[in-house]
């Protein structure tokens, strides 16, 4: 009995390290992979510089929506392909959202921490990336709920817009002139209710075999 539940718990633990590995590996190839080496080439197309100076929020809402095609849709793949069955513990998108939203926070911050920077310096950043993280958690937690719920497509697209209109935001209103901090004032606030959402989706999720009720 004892060895049986040795085996379940190193079970769950595989399985949670899996989809927290696939979260990591889930940034790397929809950002650093592909979306930014996409946008640097289409930036260096005369047309598409002359299209952004000319129309500079529209390229901005669209470089926003870019954000969220590419990494929701990886997420969206890699739930498809690498992360079967459908039906999933509340855990997996929790850790695939983690794993995703860490492994940006590093590539951010890494750089100017080996440069000397301390996290008194960094610290508005360093609040902006922990509340990424949770952003990246509840949008996971979003098009998972589409696999849960039979509405993949519904809950893909429900994702892509909200993570392109947060992404718009920090731009829109930097234009504005708004302040910085007020600025991450505005994107927590805009973090609430999304993360409202994801807490409230644990019911479409599996607990101890079966969704809840």
């Amino acid at each position: 009995m004892e060895q049986t539940e040795t085996t379940r718990k190193g079970r769950v633990f595989l399985r949670g390290a899996w989809a927290f590995f696939l979260g990591c590996l889930c940034f790397t190839v929809s950002q650093p992979l592909t979306r930014l080496p996409l946008l640097t080439a289409l930036q260096g197309n005369v047309q598409v510089s002359v299209f952004a100076a000319v129309n500079t929020l529209l390229f901005t809402a669209l470089v926003a929506l870019s954000a969220g095609i590419f990494e929701e849709g990886f997420r969206f793949l890699f739930k498809r392909f690498l992360l079967r069955p459908a039906a999933a513990p509340f855990s997996q998108p929790l850790l695939f959202g983690l794993g995703h939203g860490l492994t940006e926070a590093v590539i951010v911050l890494l750089p100017a921490f080996l440069q000397g920077y301390t996290l008194s310096d960094l610290w508005l950043g360093v609040a902006e990336r922990a509340l990424t993280v949770i952003l990246h958690i509840c949008l996971t937690v979003i098009v998972f709920n589409g696999f849960q719920r039979g509405k993949r497509w519904f809950y893909l697209l429900l994702a892509v817009l909200l993570h392109g209109l947060v992404d718009f935001v920090f731009p829109a209103l930097a234009a504005a002139g708004v302040s910085p901090l007020l600025m991450e004032g505005v994107y927590a606030l805009s973090v609430v209710p999304v993360a409202v959402y994801a807490a409230h989706s644990k019911k479409f999720y599996l607990s101890g075999g079966t969704r809840h009720a």
